[in-house]
């Protein structure tokens, strides 16, 4: 007899996101664990959601994007040790795509990297320990710095009418607002940063949300916004092909 795989527990070692519950309302059809936390794979077809997100708005539940933070003294200093992105060229309220790379030239993660202050950085990391890494090249680089893992839950928000959405949300500054960069903004009493982000080739959209609490809330008001857009919740897998896979690259 073939093992069912709801079967399986989902025990404390697997994380939940601010937006679980919603999905659940939202009828995810199944999940995948990405960074200990479960990932909702589809609501709809795969084709189906595709067409959406080429057509319309579709809002994605992305908490796994589990952000590690860089800050103290040393901050640029330690984040530039990481990668061999050149840090200097990304201002305070600017993003940049960067490789986490070991010492043997390997690619360890392949995160979004904010700069929130002059010393103080976000890494939204694909599916490897990140913050692990980090405090092992710390340990012994005699550097000033602070590392810690954040439940800021990023939502995306993807597809041709996203501006629209997210204009109407936070305002006119999100017209101006330039590929890889960000604000911080609330939404009623929800604290969040937009970002211009996302891992489509469609315009799009992501809000870290700033206080856990909060999660099916901002989902509520995403998704009521998005109703005259013809919005709909999807999957990530409609589009993995626009965002390079991550993995941990043994050295030799």
């Amino acid at each position: 007899m073939i093992f069912d795989p709801a079967l399986l527990q989902r025990g404390a070692r697997l994380k939940r996101s601010p937006y679980f519950a919603a999905t659940q309302k939202a009828g995810c059809r199944g999940y995948t664990v990405y960074n200990h936390m479960l990932l909702p794979i589809r609501y709809d077809t795969f084709e189906a959601e595709y067409r959406r997100l080429l057509a319309d708005v579709t809002v994605w539940d992305v908490s796994v994007e589990r952000n590690v933070e860089i800050a103290g003294r040393d901050g640029l200093k330690f984040a530039e040790l990481l990668t061999p992105r050149d840090l200097s060229q990304c201002r305070v309220g600017q993003g940049k795509y960067v490789l986490l790379t070991d010492q043997a030239g390997g690619i360890v993660n392949d995160p979004v990297l904010l700069r929130i202050e002059e010393n103080r950085f976000w890494l939204a990391c694909a599916d490897s320990d990140v913050l692990l890494w980090a405090k092992g090249v710390a340990r012994n680089s005699g550097m000033d710095v602070e590392l810690r893992e954040l439940d800021v839950a990023p939502l995306q928000i993807q597809g041709p009418k996203s501006r629209d959405l997210v204009r109407d949300l936070f305002g006119d500054r999100v017209m101006t607002l330039g590929y890889y960069h960000f604000f911080q903004a609330t939404l009623g009493k929800i604290p969040v940063i937009v970002t211009r982000t996302g891992w489509t080739g469609e315009l799009g959209y992501e809000l870290y949300l700033l206080d856990p609490a909060k999660g099916v809330d901002l989902w509520n008001r995403v998704l009521k916004a998005g109703k005259k857009y013809n919005i709909a919740p999807t999957g990530p897998p409609t589009s993995a092909a626009s965002k390079p896979a991550s993995s941990t690259t043994a050295s030799t």
